[in-house]
């Protein structure tokens, strides 16, 4: 029988998720052209006026609102200038992905600020040194050095010594970009290229630097760390870094994975302030928000007026793609793919081989208008039968789940302990949504409680603590403990990474935290493999929310996976969560045998029907629903349909957390 010679070629047509918009991509300019031009004209609009604009892009799942955010980004920053000669940059370009805590969007907001200005092109520069040339230029009255130069003598290392730098930068950024001190200080060290790691983290609002690096950067440590408020000023004073001849394009894309429920309007209204306030405080910003579609008008409803106004200057759609634009898409992969090109070359009157006509007919026929994704997932499939004879078979949704999960964790587990407050931040919420059937969640009532959750008349108050500068933590623990004392009736949860230990000088920090502890506030230290199994359901629950999480070119909805890791529980994550509402509250006496039964059958099955449970130990529901309700912190209960009990503590993970307490 003779080989197939396509089986040993990569399918051209199974890398439909882009990670993000600084990706080098496969593009076809055609399709989206439209919405492609809006943002341009929006782009020339704030560098003529010197106002700021904005787009809302919206589309369905798989529509393809990454991708034209990584067009955008090529033809902004690396597109030649309209004289001829190459510009180094027209911009300064922001991709945010907004899988963080609502509460915390400016401090996420600032660290992706600074991870993109310092992101290095092909040529080795930074976006920051090409702002600086390009600022240097422009304040050159003689006009003796283009962009271009002034970048060359940037990243020159003979000049990084030169006394020029403190004589004209500092006065600089102070006069021009109205930049405080220790800005100025952190800019110089970054744009000379001294102390680059530790001017990063400070810029970033990391807090794990020692003090003597602090005293190498010759600036002062803010005991108060970071908040919402000064993550804000540092993002505006590095607008201001920027010329008004040189945008800063702020691109976010993933709005609805801020929600941390279906119903959750609040997060909405918090990235409708940010977007609102970037506009107003600056005026060389282009705001380029991605929506899917189904959330638009819930998005408008959520947010103020004025708000939507300023975050949607101009709207386009990305609507699915006609017969036309499906064909180019398929053909201009086939045509990437330099495997397959000298036998394709074979075939000069077939277009599409290896893939039939007739198949991609069948299923396009004369009215196609699918997303992109799923142009892309069926021309897969056809080449997956080219390889084979067979199309392949549908993966089960549950098994695609199982193996995306594992995937994500055992990539999570690579992190340090630097991203677990962003992890936790943004991924206990999500936790609570899944698990915590019976608790509510309340607003926030200070910026030191992370998450609030009750009860009836129980109160849990969740906050983080996983600084590594022992000044920062033993302020934050001192707030806490004020606020504890005016607000008796909250049982307070203390979180730390298990992997960030209190240094042995930190007395001050280990006396307030002992106090805390004494006063009866829990302190749960979850290990690195509960972090990555709780980083793993956050990404699945954001890309699903977002339409970014598929199989197949089918996109699977937040509601099962939430299911999925309900059915599939994970026994560190349900720990944890017991351990934040109270698995060790004593039962009332007159509840405890009955409380044992429950727990008995749930140790050994981990997750039973309501009714099932009730039916096995010989109890009517509305009795057990009586108990689960009086002890929210013993037992796990969802309210269904079907409803379900489950045990925060699995037997599997009973004996090794009892054994680390003997």
């Amino acid at each position: 029988m003779k080989p197939n010679p396509l089986a040993v070629f990569p399918n051209p047509f199974r890398q439909t998720i882009v990670k993000d918009a600084w990706e080098s991509l496969q593009d076809v300019p055609e399709i989206h052209v439209q919405a492609f031009e809006t943002c341009c004209r929006a782009f020339e609009y704030v560098r003529t006026s010197r106002h700021c604009d904005s787009v809302l892009l919206h589309g369905g799942a798989g529509s393809g609102k990454t991708h034209l955010l990584s067009r955008l980004q090529r033809h902004w920053t690396t597109s030649p200038g309209q004289g001829g000669s190459d510009e180094i940059g027209r911009c300064v370009f922001l991709y945010c992905r907004l899988q963080t805590s609502p509460h915390r969007l400016w401090q996420h907001l600032r660290k992706t600020f600074v991870e993109d200005l310092l992101h290095r092109f092909p040529d080795g520069t930074t976006q920051l040194q090409r702002l600086v040339a390009c600022r240097f230029a422009e304040g050159d009255r003689n006009k003796r050095r283009p962009p271009a130069l002034w970048l060359k003598w940037i990243t020159n290392p003979a000049n990084r010594g030169h006394s020029g730098w403190k004589r004209i930068l500092l006065p600089w950024l102070e006069r021009e970009a109205h930049i405080g001190f220790s800005l100025q200080r952190i800019l110089y060290h970054l744009i000379t290229g001294h102390h680059v790691l530790e001017a990063g983290a400070w810029l970033k609002g990391e807090d794990r630097l020692p003090e003597e690096a602090v005293a190498l950067l010759g600036i002062s440590e803010n005991e108060d760390g970071q908040t919402e408020d000064s993550a804000r000023e540092m993002v505006l004073a590095l607008c201001r870094l920027a010329s008004p001849l040189m945008p800063v394009a702020f691109c976010f894309d993933q709005i609805e994975a801020l929600q941390t429920s279906r119903d959750d309007e609040e997060s909405l209204f918090l990235f409708g302030q940010m977007g609102a306030s970037l506009f107003n405080s600056s005026n060389n910003a282009l705001l380029i928000s991605c929506i899917q579609s189904a959330v638009v008008e819930k998005f408008k409803a959520s947010i103020r007026d004025a708000d939507f106004d300023r975050i949607a200057q101009r709207q386009e759609s990305l609507n699915p793609l006609d017969k036309k634009l499906a064909r180019r898409l398929i053909q201009s992969r086939l045509e990437w793919c330099k495997e397959i090109a000298p036998l394709k070359a074979k075939h000069p009157r077939e277009p599409f081989w290896p893939l039939d006509a007739d198949d991609l007919e069948a299923h396009f026929g004369s009215t196609a208008a699918y997303p992109a994704r799923k142009i892309i997932s069926l021309a897969g499939s056809l080449f997956d039968k080219g390889q084979t004879g067979e199309a392949p078979p549908r993966q089960n949704p549950m098994d695609f789940l199982r193996k995306e999960f594992e995937r994500r964790r055992d990539a999570a587990l690579a992190q340090d302990e630097a991203e677990s407050d962003a992890t936790l931040a943004h991924g206990l919420p999500l936790l609570a949504e899944t698990l915590g059937g019976q608790w509510c969640k309340e607003r926030q009532p200070d910026r030191d409680i992370d998450l609030l959750l009750s009860h009836g008349h129980k109160r849990i108050a969740v906050s983080l603590c996983n600084h590594q500068n022992m000044r920062i933590l033993a302020a934050r623990l001192k707030r806490l403990t004020d606020w504890r004392t005016k607000n008796k009736g909250y049982e307070m949860v203390l979180i730390r990474d298990s992997r960030l230990p209190l240094g042995k000088t930190a007395v001050v920090t280990k006396q307030r935290l002992e106090s805390l502890k004494t006063s009866g506030v829990s302190l749960c230290r979850p290990d690195a493999e509960t972090l990555a199994a709780l980083n793993a359901l956050r990404s699945l629950i954001s890309d699903a929310r977002s339409g970014d999480l598929h199989d197949a070119g089918e996109a699977i909805s937040p509601k099962t996976v939430e299911e999925w890791f309900f059915q599939n529980l994970d026994s560190k994550l349900a720990v944890l969560f017991g351990q934040m509402v109270g698995t060790s509250e004593t039962p009332e006496e007159t509840d405890r045998d009955l409380i044992d039964s429950i727990l008995e059958v749930l140790r050994k099955r981990k997750v039973v029907e309501l009714e099932k449970l009730a039916e096995e130990i010989g109890r009517s529901v509305p009795h057990l629903e009586e108990i689960v309700r009086r002890h929210p912190g013993r037992i796990g209960w969802l309210q269904g349909p079907p409803a379900v009990l489950f045990d925060y503590r699995p037997a599997e993970s009973l004996s090794s957390v009892e054994g680390e307490k003997e």
